[in-house]
């Protein structure tokens, strides 16, 4: 097998990011108002999802609390099958998290929200058809890797502008400085963009190692991003958790020379993460910091971010995490626009259930 290189949809899709955010910060504010205007009722918002499109829920619901709503991310499984768990009224709203449109469960989940009364949104490609969306919020053309990487920043994207609309129109002090941030987030992920050399030695370790991730408040959704791009892209190893639960039992399991990476992003959580690296520092742990340095880890690798407001640092911070995951997917030779679909014992294996 050729070792995929620039030539793969997945790096051609992460390049573009910079302008297809751009894209949506000139043109998508009119969506951002009219979801707003949609959501601005509800007693409680669900913004359910699955796989990428469930950390982008995730991600979702911390902006839309930051904008004063109720707000609360479900896989959209779970949503689907577990009614009960999840009531459902018409003083409710329900945004389903879906770049293509075509996936079990979102299709299911719309069709409960609107069989509820609910009012329905959702997020999706360009050309994704949602029945029973009242507003597609429409993000980037669909991927052709199976990596999605810019409709993963879109979706995040467009949820944060539709929380800097809503949380002016709540009042809400949790989204001050949202528009500002958003505004220069094209440039700053061009420059992540632009630190390859920086990455490639990390990956290159990292292979040689078993790797966990962690991060905290929004941003377990970010840790959580590299464990599904890494094994989409690469299919290595690699666990993460949310950094207290890592703390809280699995840490013990950590050894000398594993490879930790860590998002430690100036907020709330940045305390007890920079803790959480010293422990695994003192344990003989490889670190790489993504975010602000750690004081207490003076000789740990650091890929410094600017900074930016703990609820849209998500934003910035997987960019990293998706050049990561691609740099190993090179370095070991493995295609990550193909979902092993390449192999036929996958391939066929994959089709006895649909996704």
């Amino acid at each position: 097998m050729s070792v995929p290189t620039t030539d793969s949809k997945m790096y051609q899709t992460m390049q573009r990011q910079p302008a297809e955010i751009q894209r949506l910060l000139d043109e998508g504010w009119g969506q951002a108002e009219q979801a707003a205007a949609l959501l601005a009722p509800a007693q409680r918002v669900f913004v359910v999802g699955i796989g990428t499109s469930l950390h982008a829920a995730m991600i979702g619901a911390w902006l839309l609390r930051a904008a004063g709503s109720d707000a609360r991310a479900v896989p959209s499984f779970d949503f689907a099958l577990y009614p009960d768990s999840y009531p459902l009224t018409a003083d409710d709203a329900v945004i389903v998290m879906a770049h293509t449109g075509v996936k079990t469960y979102s299709a299911v989940s719309m069709r409960r929200a609107n069989d509820a009364g609910a009012q329905v949104l959702s997020v999706g490609s360009l050309s994704a058809e949602h029945p029973g969306s009242a507003l597609i919020l429409r993000t980037v053309e669909r991927e052709q890797s199976a990596a999605y990487t810019a409709s993963h920043l879109a979706a995040m994207t467009v949820m944060a502008q539709v929380a800097s609309v809503l949380g002016v129109g709540h009042g809400a002090s949790g989204v001050d400085g949202f528009r500002t941030a958003l505004e220069g987030l094209p440039d700053e992920i061009a420059g992540v963009l632009a630190r390859e050399t920086e990455i490639q030695p990390i990956a290159e370790d990292a292979l040689a190692r078993q790797i966990y991730a962690i991060g905290a408040g929004p941003n377990e959704a970010t840790a959580l991003e590299l464990v599904i791009k890494a094994r989409e892209a690469a299919y290595v190893p690699i666990d993460a958790l949310h950094a207290e639960q890592f703390l809280h039992g699995p840490m013990v399991a950590f050894n000398e020379g594993d490879r930790l990476v860590a998002v430690a992003v100036p907020g709330n959580a940045y305390d007890r993460v920079a803790g959480i690296c010293a422990v695994a520092d003192g344990m003989g742990g490889k670190l790489w910091v993504v975010g602000a340095p750690v004081s207490d880890t003076p000789n740990t690798s650091v890929f410094a971010l600017p900074e930016l407001p703990e609820m849209i640092s998500p934003l910035l911070a997987v960019v990293p995490m998706q050049m990561l995951a691609y740099t190993m997917a090179v370095l070991r030779g493995t295609h990550p626009d193909t979902f092993r679909r390449n192999d036929p014992r996958y391939k066929e294996a994959f089709g006895l259930l649909t996704l």
